[in-house]
């Protein structure tokens, strides 16, 4: 049972973040969709954690949840202080989705991590599957569907996005279930992973999804050279000669080309403008509807939020990843831990050029919180909240009916 229900959240957690940004319904059906599948996974972690009239959480690392806890009564002021509705999603969805992913979650996920990650991996293999089958379809027929077809590093009509708005979002949920899929090949030795990361990986190189494809490669780095040092830094070295090669050659200097004319080179003006006009009120910033492009989740929480409220948001996870990275280092469930500093290494890098915020309920959104929330367990306890008294007991009657 627990098997199952550790692999349905990882299943549910794909499709949450699929739903607000799928071209299949309207983006407020899929906000609604995203937020009671998140309520679900609630309900069956505190089904796992209930017993006796009780239930266990997790043990937190308390002075990282309490910067996190400081952004969020940063994000109160400033809508006591603005008006402005933009930031009330955030104050009323930061707190259900780290309750849900910190505290309910993790006692049933780590108890079977593999089987978690078996349900994420197996959902964006599906739909990576999902998506080759729309872009054959488009080719024999006269369907047209977003993004499929396009080019890839610079060849048309490969793009695959999925059921995804956009291909950059198919992109980084192919790299996440990668990751976990390579993860997981090493633990376990089974063919059937290999044949997933196989898939994921197809998805994630015909994505076009150049960040997520670095970050995946930065990411396997960190895993590999958590587990042996050597074979990290081999491949981060084979891999920046690789890259290196190919963009030596006439494909690869014509895609670099490419990249650039997409935006590449715009993203550093939009950083600079959207640092200038969060300096013009530094402490309340210009809430989350200032329409202002950033492709950059550090700068778009400063001009959001202010430089203060967005500086201890920062902070916190950078919090995060000292706690997990101390945990590698002491040798605590390092195969585990690894992969968590691993997959956090990936967000950090896809935060660079995108906007996402711990709080949303897009896939990278929950995503972070996810693994955010791995990197703040304290594995050496459980917390317990007494719901109720047993029935027909007393504290004194030493569990005997009077």
């Amino acid at each position: 049972m627990a098997k199952t229900a550790a692999a349905s959240v990882g299943a549910a957690l794909s499709v949450a973040g699929l739903a607000p940004t799928t071209w299949l319904v309207d983006s407020a059906v899929g906000y609604v969709i995203s937020g009671s599948i998140l309520l679900s996974i609630f309900a069956l972690g505190a089904l796992y954690g209930l017993e006796d009239g009780r239930l266990t959480g997790a043990s937190l690392e308390w002075p990282v949840v309490a910067l996190f806890g400081l952004y969020w009564v940063g994000l109160v002021v400033q809508f006591g202080l603005t008006g402005s509705t933009s930031f009330v999603p955030y104050i009323l969805l930061t707190p259900v989705v780290c309750i849900t992913l910190w505290y309910v979650c993790p006692p049933l996920l780590l108890a079977r991590p593999r089987q978690f990650v078996g349900g994420l991996v197996g959902a964006v293999t599906a739909l990576t599957l999902l998506g080759i089958g729309l872009l054959g379809l488009e080719t024999v027929t006269a369907a047209n569907f977003p993004w499929t077809g396009n080019s890839v590093l610079g060849r048309p009509g490969l793009r695959v996005a999925s059921v995804y708005g956009n291909s950059n979002a198919f992109g980084f949920a192919a790299a996440v279930a990668s990751l976990g899929a390579l993860w997981a090949l090493l633990e376990s030795r089974r063919r059937p992973w290999g044949a997933a990361l196989l898939v994921t990986l197809t998805g994630l190189v015909l994505s076009d999804a150049t960040m997520a494809l670095l970050s995946f490669g930065a990411g396997t780095a960190v895993l590999l050279f958590v587990r042996a040092p050597i074979a990290g830094l081999a491949f981060a070295a084979v891999g920046a000669i690789s890259a290196s090669a190919f963009l030596l050659t006439d494909l690869g200097a014509s895609y670099l080309a490419l990249v650039i004319e997409r935006g590449g080179s715009e993203r550093l003006v939009f950083w600079g403008i959207a640092l200038s006009q969060a300096a013009e009120s530094p402490l309340i910033g210009a809430g989350f509807d200032a329409g202002v492009p950033t492709h950059n989740s550090f700068v778009a929480i400063v001009l959001n939020a202010g430089y203060l409220v967005g500086g201890v948001y920062v902070l916190a996870l950078a919090g995060a990843v000292a706690s997990v990275l101390q945990k590698v280092r002491a040798r605590n469930d390092p195969s585990w831990n690894g992969f968590v500093l691993a997959a956090l290494t990936l967000l950090a890098l896809q935060m660079l050029t995108e906007s996402f915020t711990l709080g949303g309920l897009s896939t990278p959104s929950l995503m972070l919180a996810t693994f955010v929330g791995f990197a703040l367990v304290d594995p050496s306890g459980k917390t317990t909240i007494p719901l109720s008294r047993t029935f027909g007991k007393t504290p004194d009657s030493g569990g005997v009916d009077q």
